[in-house]
């Protein structure tokens, strides 16, 4: 390839389809020269910001993904702009947390699953932007009583609250349950 070839990756792309990224992403991988396919894909990594895409998946949905080097899976949900629920099995064992966009206020997380009081065990960690369950045993517990509930709301003592929805949790956690055997 030389570096003619280049210039329409060095132009900015916004208007390609993503099928044409696949097609540039093809052509890299095939340069035998190896600071060519470097310089192809450092072109085509300047440009992918520029990309409008649609999102592939409804993103209130659990999305799922796996770490095939470490062998962990993470499985997420977009609660609210930012926030973002994270259940995962890492090494074994599963772990349960809440990142959120604005930092929790107060001490306590107030547990409310489909409108019944829980008790929780849940950690509020850096400045309040990471709720955290226990990991291991704990978080399976919790998980394991947020199975078949529709929503599970967290209250700060001020009156504030984060609706979580749980549909799709027993299906989605199911790959998880398996790694973590549990």
């Amino acid at each position: 390839m030389s570096f003619l070839a280049l210039l329409p990756l060095l132009a900015p792309v916004s208007v390609q389809p993503a099928s044409g990224w696949e097609a540039l992403l093809r052509q890299c991988r095939e340069e035998t020269q190896q600071e060519m396919r470097l310089a192809c894909y450092d072109a085509i990594g300047r440009n992918l910001e520029s990309i409008a895409v649609a999102p592939d998946t409804d993103e209130k949905a659990f999305q799922l993904s796996e770490d095939h080097a470490a062998g962990n899976l993470t499985l997420t949900r977009t609660v609210a702009p930012d926030t973002v629920l994270t259940v995962a099995c890492v090494n074994e064992i599963t772990h349960l947390r809440l990142r959120l966009a604005q930092p929790w206020q107060g001490e306590r997380v107030v547990a409310r699953i489909d409108g019944i009081p829980t008790s929780g065990n849940w950690f509020i960690r850096e400045q309040g932007r990471l709720l955290e369950f226990g990991r291991g045993l704990p978080a399976i517990e919790e998980l394991k009583r947020w199975m078949g509930q529709r929503e599970l709301v967290l209250s700060e003592e001020s009156g504030r609250s984060l609706r979580i929805d749980l549909s799709g949790l027993n299906d989605a956690v199911k790959p998880l349950r398996q790694r973590c055997r549990w």
